[in-house]
Parts: C-alpha cells; sequence; structure tokens
C-alpha cells in the first residue's frame, strides 16, 4: 500500500510539473505581448547610428524596419506590411529621430514579401525624392510591379551602398533576398535571411535549402559582430551579438534544416 501511495505521489508531483510548464508557456506569450507593447511607439537603437522599428504583423508577431543614418542621408531598410503602417509608425519614427523626409534617399527592401514590401509603394509616395532597390525583378511576383518603377533598380551582391552599407545577395528564405552589412559596426540587419526554426505557424521559411546553405556559407567567412533580423525567431530571438553568439546561430539555421552533421 505504501507503494501505491508513492505511486500516487509521484503522479501528483507529475501533474505539477505539467502545470508549471504550461504556466511558463503562458509567461512567455505574455512576454512577447509585453515587448509589442514597448515597441508600439519605441524606436530601438541597434548602434550608433542604427535604429529598428517594431511593427505589428500578426498577432503577437512584429516585423522590423531599419534606419540607417549615412553621413546627413537616411536609408530606410524594408517598408512593413500595410500603407497605414508607413503613415502610423514609419513616418512618425523620422520625426522622432530629427530626420527631415527630404534626408531619406533610399529604401532597400530586403525582400518581395508583403510584410518586408507592403508599406513600399505609400512610402515613395511620402517621400518623393526617395529611390528604391532590391534583389526582385519584374519577373519577381510580389515585387514586380514595384520592379517595374522608374525609381526603382535591382541590387549586386558585395554592392557598397553610400559609405556603411554592403548589399549581400543572401538566398534561400527566397530567390531575391538580401542582407545588409553596417561595416561600421560589422552588423548584419538580416532581414528573413536567417530563420532558425521559423516563427508562430511559419516553421519553416526556406524555400531553397541549397541556395540558404551556401548564404550560411558566405557569412560563416565574415566577421560578423552582430545580427539582427526582422523576426523574433525561434528559439535565439531577433538579435545575436557577440561572435559566438553569431557562430551559435548560423549553426542552428543550417541544423534547422539539414540536421546535425
Amino acid at each position: 500500500m505504501k507503494i501505491d501511495k508513492i505511486d500516487e505521489v509521484l503522479m501528483k508531483i507529475d501533474k505539477i510539473d505539467e502545470v508549471l510548464m504550461k504556466i511558463d508557456k503562458i509567461d512567455e506569450v505574455l512576454m512577447k505581448i509585453d515587448k509589442i507593447d514597448e515597441g508600439l511607439m519605441k524606436i530601438d537603437k541597434i548602434d550608433e547610428g542604427l535604429f529598428r522599428i517594431f511593427i505589428p504583423f500578426e498577432g503577437w508577431v512584429c516585423t522590423t524596419v531599419y534606419i540607417v543614418m549615412d553621413g546627413d542621408r537616411a536609408v530606410i531598410i524594408d517598408s512593413a506590411t500595410h500603407p497605414s503602417d508607413v503613415d502610423e509608425y514609419i513616418l512618425p519614427a523620422l520625426s522622432e529621430l530629427g530626420i527631415e523626409r527630404d534626408r531619406v534617399g533610399l529604401l532597400l527592401l530586403t525582400h518581395s514579401h508583403s510584410d518586408h514590401a507592403g508599406g513600399a509603394k505609400r512610402l515613395m509616395d511620402a517621400l518623393p525624392k526617395m529611390r528604391v532597390r532590391g534583389g526582385f525583378s519584374e519577373d519577381s511576383g510580389e515585387g514586380a510591379e514595384l520592379a517595374r518603377s522608374p525609381r526603382y533598380s535591382k541590387l549586386s551582391d558585395g554592392e557598397m551602398i553610400g559609405d556603411r552599407l554592403i548589399a549581400l545577395a543572401l538566398r534561400g528564405h527566397t530567390k531575391d533576398s538580401f542582407g545588409f552589412f553596417d561595416i561600421r559596426t560589422r552588423t548584419l540587419l538580416a532581414g528573413d535571411c536567417l530563420q532558425q526554426r521559423g516563427i508562430g505557424k511559419y516553421r519553416n521559411g526556406v524555400g531553397f535549402p541549397e541556395e540558404y546553405r551556401e548564404s550560411i556559407k558566405k557569412l560563416s567567412g565574415m566577421d560578423i559582430y552582430r545580427v539582427v533580423s526582422a523576426h523574433e525567431y525561434d528559439p535565439l530571438g531577433d538579435v545575436a551579438e557577440g561572435r559566438d553568439a553569431v557562430k551559435k546561430l548560423l549553426l542552428l539555421c543550417l541544423e534547422a534544416v539539414f540536421g546535425k552533421s
């Protein structure tokens, strides 16, 4: 009978552990909601002259717009999802940072998916002197209409953008994916180029695995201090800082698609 009692107690302990795990999951979701709440009106300074804006996408998932100061000029990277995101978040962020609209000369797009390029037309209307560049062309599906604009020109891999950014073709998530490497702070603004294990319901965002492998190999040969992704990917989040953290991130991205070697 004592053994039965012990088994009964052990079963109750298992139930308690199960409840505690569920509480941990709830806490994790609440932390993500808090991050969104904080991010709605907050601009995050990544480093000197580098900023990002968190903009709601779906549920607790945010997308990111980066702002890079290059001398007295500003570069915007990505444009969020909806035209309203431009008016509610991007343009107010420029005002908060003291950046006049005519100082924004360039919009760079990490790829043509709607949560990154969806606000581009509205931003072009609001900033009529701004040029647009990306990795897609007129036959690129979602990006085709933008690619037909006279204000658009296609990026080249390794191209220097201004005095601080290098455009890097990092295919894998999409065929037109680019990241932008800031040579001053050794920061990679990665957009969706490094998927880890995905986010939320988007569990496998690698459409072109072999090209993804080559992109990660390219990054592994670079001296990168920091990676800032567009979403809070599982399990390492949206920022890897320090060379060891970047190495861990790149290895995880490979293992998530190809398994451990």
